[in-house]
Parts: structure tokens; sequence; C-alpha cells
């Protein structure tokens, strides 16, 4: 968590923190946040990656995210450069430095144990487009939790 948070400061991209929480996500929230993935192979996974329930099936306590907004000049494009490439052996091949290339890509089993493909633990979310950054922190922040835009100045 360290490593990504400091990745992600203002001294490396210029952007700042709008908002942070931890949150404990519930099945609901996750269904929500990964919408457009509801009836692929991989979502009933999807889903237990982000509530926790795959690296902490027994450890409620243990079984949350941190959820952080930025605000500044191209904070989508920023932090999806900082993520890199959405599986983490790409990214190490790709762009070597980013976040994911320390993620890894584990076998996805279903039921009775069958692997179904690969589940990648790719360590980051990050929006793709404004218009998707604008949904998703409309479902894991109330409005009074992001501040509005504050100007960028060099402190």
């Amino acid at each position: 968590t360290g490593y990504v948070l400091s990745q992600l400061s203002q001294f490396h991209t210029g952007l700042r923190f709008a908002g942070l929480k931890i949150v404990h996500v519930s099945k609901m929230l996750a269904g929500e946040h990964y919408a457009e993935h509801r009836g692929k192979i991989f979502f009933p996974s999807l889903l237990e990656y982000i509530t926790g329930n795959i690296h902490y099936p027994n450890e409620p306590r243990k079984q949350r995210v941190i959820a952080i907004v930025y605000q500044g000049h191209d904070t989508v494009k920023k932090i999806r450069d900082i993520a890199g490439p959405t599986n983490p052996h790409i990214a190490r091949d790709e762009k070597p430095g980013c976040i994911r290339a320390l993620g890894t890509v584990v076998p996805l089993k279903d039921d009775e144990g069958n692997v179904i493909g690969d589940r990648m633990d790719n360590l980051i979310h990050a929006s793709a487009t404004d218009e998707e950054a604008e949904r998703e922190i409309k479902l894991w922040f109330r409005p009074n939790d992001i501040p509005p835009t504050m100007p960028m100045t060099l402190l």
C-alpha cells in the first residue's frame, strides 16, 4: 500500500488527493462497480477478489480496499500511466516500473477446480475515462466527501 501511494503522490503525478477512505466492499457495491462485466465468465471471481474473499475468506476485518480520488490536469491519463497495463505479465514487459508490474496472474478455477482462465491480481483499479471516473466516484463517495476542485499550486 505504501509503495502504491508513494507512486501516486503529488511529487510523481502533480495530482492532489481529493478523497480517500478505507471501504469494506459489499457484493452489491462490487457488482455496481463492475457492472459492465456482468455475465462474463470471470465476473464471480472479480467480485470475490474486490470484496476480499479470495485473499481473506475467513477474516472479514481484512476485507477492505482503499478508495482514492485525485484532482488535477489529465488525472485519468496520469493515474492509468502509473498503474500500467491491466495484465501484470504485460505490465512487466511493457512498463516494468509501473504498479501493476508488481501484480500476479494465477489460475482461475470453476467450482470443480478446473482451470478456466487467469485471475489477475493487479493491485490497483484505475478508471478508464473521465466519464467512468465520475460514475465510480458517485458509487464510492458521498457528495460531501469530495471538496470542490482546488486550484493547483506549487506547495
